[in-house]
């Protein structure tokens, strides 16, 4: 995988626009490489034989808070239930498969939690398993944990591994989400790996070069148009 301003760099030279007058902005570059990202994502991971490549996962910490039930208007054997602070940065979007991989305590040997729909999760109060935890995603894009055991209100944080559509988005995020005193975001502009195969980056990258040099050409076609009269 390439970093942030490898990809951009590459686009950049291909055009031929490295100099610092351009018109080109680094965030339109980046905005197409997204557009072209999540295309090429959709089309591997609908197809039901296409594995999730760790390549394209992220992972962000989000806290936790206590809530009344009525926040999720689930009929639930509780006054209160968990949720995260923040609601998560846009998943990408699929058909056949969810975009969150693992939702789990920032323990890093720490099982994973069920992760169910909001749906499944009123029939996981007949489960005869007191001390399972249940993780479902709301409308309000937050994360909500369910379970029948109290020391689920003891979690501090979780962590989340997903597709993001976009990855940038995660700079917003702290990977240690108040738990220790460090901060740091879950994406580094200057330092993380673009989320993305290494095969597609060339597809990637010629498809964005022809449309930015389109845009490049038109004010130019125009002009010799209006010569030629």
């Amino acid at each position: 995988m390439s970093k942030v301003n490898e990809i951009i760099y590459d686009v950049r030279e291909a055009v031929r626009q490295t100099t610092d007058d351009t018109d080109i902005s680094d965030r339109y570059i980046l905005y197409l490489y997204n557009i072209k990202r999540s295309k090429y994502l959709r089309q591997d991971l609908n197809n039901l034989q296409k594995t999730i490549d760790i390549s394209i996962l992220q992972t962000l910490c989000l806290e936790l808070e206590e809530v009344s039930i009525n926040e999720c208007g689930l009929d639930l054997d509780c006054e209160t239930i968990m949720r995260t602070k923040q609601p998560l940065p846009k998943l990408l979007e699929l058909h056949l498969k969810p975009s969150i991989v693992t939702v789990k305590p920032t323990n890093k040997i720490s099982v994973p939690f069920n992760f169910i729909t909001k749906e499944r999760t009123v029939f996981s109060k007949y489960s005869p398993f007191k001390n399972s935890i249940y993780a479902f995603l709301d409308t309000d894009n937050k994360i909500y944990l369910y379970s029948q055991n109290d020391t689920v209100k003891l979690i501090e944080c979780l962590t989340v591994t997903a597709i993001f559509e976009d990855p940038l988005e995660l700079q917003n995020y702290t990977n240690c989400c108040g738990c220790t005193p460090a901060e740091n975001p879950c994406f580094d502009y200057f330092n993380s790996k673009y989320p993305i195969q290494a095969h597609h980056i060339d597809p990637i990258r010629e498809e964005i070069v022809q449309n930015l040099i389109r845009t490049i050409q038109i004010p130019q076609d125009k002009t010799n148009n209006a010569d030629d009269k």
